[in-house]
């Protein structure tokens, strides 16, 4: 591995661990939705712009009602939904305990292949399964013993299910949209939505009010952690595989859960521990393979890797039974 792949591989790590922290800090002056209003009014502020820079902006220009939907509609899964869960969450939930469950997404799209496809779930999947929501469960009933505790950690669990779910709509997205204008048009309809819920149940609140603390949050959150790390986390991709990448990211919350005893004081028992260690058990059995020489990954654009993991299989079979023109969204 290039030395440069290596020290992106660290950067995102730390920065998506240490994320969680930050977002305790910055809700200590300010409420969930509108702190996460604020943090992405800021990326937005950076990502619109640079589509100018980059000559982009002609194809935003030249977008069909179809594609305005689908980036309105990633918008409202990966940055509405998915941040308003984590936020409020993370106000009830330690963040070393948040970020394990978040990290569970690729057990949840193992379930939704199993579901929609027919999926032949192995013996390794299966043992996956078992042992990340064994993990979490105890994660959950170490922590948060009480039922108020368990319902905001059901709550965090929402934010995996909204990026899973987002995930599936982005691979779509992308076989006709580089990711790069995906994101930075998607970013702003979520965070017009944000604006919009923060002032109908919090007000308006201002920046103000922010401590010195908080607004590191701020800057760290809206330009480091969502501007630069994607930046970052692409070119890892380029040059290593895309299992041994995500398969890295289970580091993620190791991180959270150190930074979180160390700057937090958030107390861990035994059973936390042995919880935290199942689910990441778990979650790595769920998207790794047993041997990757006589895997049959599916075909993909030639841009991604050659060498994919279960999961992004999983996604492709899945967005080939959509019919996305004929998508409906509703209430079951």
């Amino acid at each position: 591995m290039k030395l440069k792949t290596l020290g992106g591989l660290i950067f995102v790590v730390l920065t998506w661990g240490s994320s969680f922290i930050f977002i305790k800090f910055g809700l200590q002056d300010m409420p969930p939705i509108t702190f996460a209003a604020y943090r992405f009014l800021l990326a937005s502020s950076i990502l619109l712009p640079s589509l100018l820079l980059k000559g982009k902006y002609k194809k935003v220009l030249k977008f069909t009602k179809r594609e305005i939907l689908s980036v309105a509609v990633l918008g409202i899964i990966t940055v509405f939904f998915y941040y308003i869960f984590e936020f409020y969450g993370l106000q009830y939930v330690p963040a070393g305990q948040a970020s394990v469950i978040i990290n569970t997404d690729p057990i949840i799209v193992t379930i939704l292949g199993a579901i929609f496809l027919g999926e032949l779930i192995t013996r390794r999947k299966v043992l996956g399964l078992i042992l990340g929501y064994l993990g979490v469960t105890l994660v959950v009933i170490a922590t948060n013993p009480t039922l108020s505790g368990s319902i905001w950690s059901l709550v965090v669990l929402g934010a995996a299910f909204s990026w899973a779910v987002g995930s599936l709509l982005a691979k779509k997205i992308a076989q006709n949209m580089d990711s790069y204008l995906m994101t930075a048009t998607s970013v702003p309809f979520g965070t017009i939505l944000l604006f919009t819920a923060a002032f109908i149940t919090e007000g308006f609140v201002p920046l103000s009010r922010l401590s010195g603390l908080s607004w590191t949050s701020l800057i760290f959150l809206g330009i480091v952690s969502s501007v630069m790390t994607f930046f970052v986390w692409y070119e890892v991709l380029h040059d290593i595989e895309a299992s041994t990448a995500c398969i890295t990211l289970l580091l993620v919350p190791i991180v959270t859960t150190i930074l979180g005893a160390v700057l937090l004081f958030e107390f861990y028992t035994e059973i936390s521990v042995l919880g935290i260690a199942l689910t990441l058990l778990g979650v790595y059995l769920a998207q790794s393979q047993k041997n990757k020489k006589t895997a049959k990954p599916d075909i993909i654009p030639s841009t991604e890797p050659k060498t994919i993991s279960p999961k992004i299989q999983i996604v492709n079979k899945l967005l080939r039974k959509i019919n996305f023109e004929n998508l409906k969204f509703q209430k079951p």
